[in-house]
């Protein structure tokens, strides 16, 4: 289950960025002031390999350059992702 919603957050948000005609690289540069985040942990996010922080999660949004109908879709997918996987420790 886990691999899952991993996988489906990363490809939406691989996805998003390519759309709007950036590569992983002007993403990181944008967020270089975010602690932890390097182009070879947001590859790691697009792959499904790992899930950013609430708040490192926000500065991905703005980094590459949501929409507000964008933002609302990967948020939305974050707590999805979010509410299964506490359920499935439950």
């Amino acid at each position: 289950m886990e691999s899952a919603q991993y996988d489906l957050i990363g490809k939406a948000i691989a996805d998003t960025r390519k759309n709007n005609g950036l590569t992983q690289l002007q993403v990181c540069a944008k967020m270089e002031h975010v602690v932890g985040m390097t182009q070879g942990r947001f590859s790691r996010l697009e792959r499904g390999h790992w899930l950013p922080t609430a708040g490192q999660f926000e500065h991905i949004i703005r980094a590459i350059q949501c929409t507000e109908d964008q933002a609302r879709e990967l948020r939305y997918l974050a707590a999805q992702a979010c509410e299964r996987l506490t359920d499935a420790a439950c």
